[in-house]
């Protein structure tokens, strides 16, 4: 019995340390758990995602500290935000990683990262993880762009060549900005997402 317990406990401690497999949000969903409250690193208040959307809608991106495809997107992160920005379209980054609020993506962990970065943005915490389950979310970074109704009109990647910045040939995510800005229908309206997985707990 002894023997049997020792087996359970490594195999219950990974049922409690999962990845979100939810499915993702369809296109043409209306914006989920709009107002949900999460901590603001930029601000040290609560903001929900309906207060960071503009008049053109918004730009919601999962993303984290440590993983590599974040830094290895972080200056076209910063250019879809100014972009998002200069045409009113609100840009609110959402760290769901509630598995590793010890370590690397504690509320502290975002605040020197947000710092070091020097981001310009609302950067949350989702607490248990609650957008990330309710997006169908798994990967950062990873962006769902929401139109003036806020409906989704785009979920995927930055571009075609998230690894390197040098290779790429479409860029998706400036695209459907264009395109939504025009008020026509966005194609694509997905794309293959890869970066690192995000960590929930249940």
């Amino acid at each position: 019995m002894k023997k049997f317990l020792l087996t359970l406990a490594p195999i219950c401690a990974l049922a409690l340390l999962s990845f979100n497999v939810g499915e993702p949000l369809a296109i043409g969903s209306k914006l989920p758990e709009a107002k949900f409250p999460m901590m603001d690193i930029s601000t040290g208040y609560n903001i929900t995602i309906k207060e960071a959307a503009k008049s053109n809608g918004v730009l919601v991106m999962f993303s984290s500290n440590g993983c590599t495809d974040v830094i290895k997107n972080i200056t076209r992160t910063k250019e879809i935000a100014a972009y998002a920005k200069a045409n009113d379209i609100g840009f609110i980054m959402i760290n769901s990683n509630e598995a590793q609020r010890d370590g690397a993506d504690s509320y502290e962990a975002m605040k020197v990262f947000y710092e070091q970065e020097k981001y310009n943005w609302s950067y949350v915490l989702d607490a248990k993880s609650v957008l990330a389950n309710a997006f169908g979310a798994t990967r950062t970074p990873e962006c769902f762009l929401f139109n003036s109704s806020l409906s989704l009109v785009y979920h995927g990647a930055i571009d075609d060549s998230p690894a390197d910045a040098t290779l790429v040939s479409t860029k998706y995510l400036k695209d459907a900005m264009d395109v939504m800005l025009t008020g026509k229908e966005v194609k694509p309206a997905t794309s293959n997402v890869v970066g690192c997985a995000i960590a929930t707990v249940h």
